[in-house]
């Protein structure tokens, strides 16, 4: 299921995700047996990032998967909300508190060091540029992550930690978002001191 995944969504970060809900499923009381099928099975059906994207096949992915390992109609139909509710582009805002915990703990990969890195990985993947060199952090400008890496901060990961749905979750998003900005702070002193001697 993930063996053409790009290397943001590969197996690892099915893992982190599984290891998230995991977490924050268990400190809020969820159905853990939904929660942790919809985790295996979010990304399922993916492709490669560069590819045309297979949404209208994940449900039939997903749920052939379950039928056949002998999951009732009724965990089938709670695994699917949550896989289809998780993905940040859909805007979607989860009624059920598996499905609730699931985004967050997607959303939560896209925080921190791991964050980072998979910014990064997309972009190179994608070939961006890393940063726009005229207005690297979007002072004066609308975020454009289709051209640069580093509008991606601007344009959603620093958006995540406010639209957590779990306290859980906030609390590690908190944490999480220290690190972005951290980043961002680091970056802008190198680019500045970069600009600064005249290179």
């Amino acid at each position: 299921m993930y063996n053409e995944a790009d290397p943001a969504h590969d197996f690892s970060h099915i893992m982190r995700v599984y290891k998230n809900a995991q977490i924050i499923g268990e400190k809020e009381g969820a159905d853990m047996e939904v929660l942790l099928l919809a985790a295996l099975l979010h990304d399922a059906g993916e492709g490669p990032k560069l590819s045309d994207r297979t949404e209208s096949q994940r449900p039939r992915i997903v749920d052939d998967f379950l039928m056949k390992v002998g999951h009732s109609m009724e965990v089938r139909q709670k695994v699917l909300y949550a896989v289809d509710a998780h993905r940040f582009s859909k805007g979607i805002v989860p009624v059920t508190l598996e499905a609730k915990v699931l985004q967050d703990a997607d959303r939560l990969d896209a925080m921190g060091a791991i964050g980072i890195a998979r910014v990064f990985a997309t972009g190179g993947t994608l070939g961006r540029a890393l940063y726009n060199p005229d207005d690297p952090f979007c002072r004066t400008r609308e975020p454009d992550d289709r051209k640069w890496n580093l509008d991606h901060f601007f344009k959603k990961l620093l958006k995540l930690e406010e639209g957590m749905h779990t306290r859980t979750a906030r609390e590690l998003a908190s944490q999480r978002a220290e690190v972005l900005k951290r980043y961002l702070s680091d970056l802008e002193r190198e680019i500045g001191e970069v600009n600064a001697s005249g290179i």
